[in-house]
């Protein structure tokens, strides 16, 4: 018996996280960069059809795709499918969900890649569920996705949850939308580079946020000087976040919370300095459950719900979608 099967992206700045799913179950995996030569809409748009490709090339004896859902970085519309602006990628007023349904002949679903993400983390990962959620993605930008009474807030235009956005300092460098002093500016992994080279006067000797905190872990003084700026920066954020939201539960993921210890501990330290009493002791803070993954296994939960409703109106039945965290 064929069974279908769905494939999910995480397109972010410099990496498209893809996976092929049959409920539940992950098949296949494939991680590229987003462009190789140049960030253009043309070559972004190629590089993930390329990923999709690959994926179904993977899979060939399992059955026809049944639908794809992509997370995107920066202003989304879901319901049209169009990336209106993103910061870090050449994607300006592009309908991807139509550009994509003309190539695959099968329904796309996109939405914001912090959105899919909190999909992820509230319906089977570290937010287990609870009425309110701010999850906290950090990669080569910084997005949120809301959950405000257990449903997903996109706000009044689709815009909801550009907390890299937030402006921190406004005198300070520029950020990739065009702004001074946003907290991608001072967060992000491109910014724990930048200021990891300033600090330690590496000048353009290469470096990853990942290998800075491996040098914090080990005690090297530029790196957690780094790391703790960051924490700062991002716990003032969080703070004024949940004096206006009020969440039972922050998760951060994406790629810099692999760091672990070396981020969140100052994380929590200076949230509880600049949180409100009440707010400090009643807000857990906590590591995304699926790690880097959450924006690929949400955006396969988006599209397999879908694809089982879709069904179901036609008679079918509708499947659920229980992924464990890696």
């Amino acid at each position: 018996m064929h069974v279908s099967y769905v494939v999910a992206l995480d397109v972010g700045g410099t990496t498209i996280k893809g996976a092929a799913f049959t409920g539940s179950r992950q098949v296949a995996e494939v991680r590229a960069r987003t462009y190789v030569t140049k960030n253009e809409p043309h070559e972004v748009l190629n590089r993930m059809l390329s990923v999709i490709r690959e994926l179904t090339d993977s899979v060939q004896g399992l059955g026809p795709l049944a639908g794809v859902g992509i997370g995107l970085p920066g202003l989304v519309n879901a319901r049209e499918g169009v990336v209106h602006a993103a910061a870090n990628l050449a994607l300006n007023n592009i309908n991807v969900k139509r550009w994509m349904e003309e190539k695959l002949d099968v329904p796309c679903l996109v939405q914001g890649d912090a959105r899919v993400g909190a999909i992820a983390e509230h319906r089977l990962g570290a937010g287990n569920q609870v009425p309110c959620m701010l999850y906290v993605a950090i990669g080569t930008g910084v997005g949120s996705g809301m959950i405000l009474n257990r449903q997903l807030y996109e706000g009044c235009h689709g815009f909801a949850g550009e907390i890299g956005h937030i402006v921190m300092d406004p005198g300070g460098r520029v950020c990739a939308c065009g702004k001074r002093g946003c907290l991608e500016t001072l967060v992000s992994a491109p910014a724990i580079v930048q200021a990891y080279r300033q600090m330690a006067g590496s000048g353009k000797q290469r470096h990853s946020a990942e290998a800075i905190a491996d040098r914090a872990r080990q005690g090297d003084a530029a790196a957690l000087e780094v790391y703790e700026a960051a924490a700062r920066a991002l716990s003032m954020a969080l703070a004024n976040c949940c004096t206006l939201v009020d969440p039972a539960v922050i998760v951060i993921g994406g790629g810099l919370s692999l760091a672990g210890p070396v981020l969140f501990d100052p994380i929590r330290r200076y949230f509880s300095i600049y949180a409100l009493p009440e707010v400090r002791e009643s807000v857990q803070i906590l590591p995304a459950a699926f790690g880097d993954r959450s924006g690929v296994v949400g955006a396969s939960i988006l599209v397999t719900e879908f694809v089982a409703n879709t069904a179901g109106t036609s008679g079918g039945g509708a499947a659920s979608v229980t992924h464990e965290p890696g």
